[in-house]
């Protein structure tokens, strides 16, 4: 993923591709498409590591991460992807929230990776959702990012 400061998106990946390993966990990423956004760079990086270190944590060994990029009509978008076990659909709305913590999970963490990632998001005036996964036998979460649409003039 490019921005204007030609900002790689793969290369925040680096160290979380290690604790990927570590939990037995496929990281990958599925598109080839370079996006283009007008956000600083140590911006996207926050978001990106917040996400997948969010869907590695909650990911069960064998199971799979994956980061795409690219445009929905027009609009960058970034989403992470996992097999997790996903959010009670209850608790979706809340997660949010600084310093919540879904319930039974044994997960280690503060509850302020997903607030950051709001708050940044919104700051530029873009927009993150969370999504459950239901596919057959698996589950899993997907997170959306919608950066600002920007028309390459200015």
């Amino acid at each position: 993923m490019l921005n204007p400061a030609a900002h790689e998106l793969r290369s925040p990946l680096t160290a979380l591709s290690l604790q990927a390993e570590a939990g037995k966990i496929d990281l990958g990423v599925t598109s080839r498409e370079d996006i283009v956004v007008r956000v600083p760079p140590h911006a996207v990086e926050a978001v990106l590591k917040n996400l997948v270190d969010n869907a590695i944590r909650y990911t069960p060994e064998g199971g799979r991460v994956d980061l795409h990029a690219g445009y929905e009509q027009g609009v960058p978008v970034m989403i992470v992807s996992d097999t997790g076990p996903g959010i009670p659909e209850e608790e979706l709305g809340r997660v949010f929230d600084p310093f919540y913590r879904c319930m039974g999970n044994a997960v280690s963490g503060s509850g302020l990776g997903l607030s950051i990632v709001r708050t940044l998001v919104e700051s530029w005036g873009g927009s993150v959702s969370l999504e459950n996964l239901h596919d057959g036998r698996k589950t899993g979460l997907r997170a959306r990012v919608r950066f600002p649409a920007w028309t390459g003039r200015e």
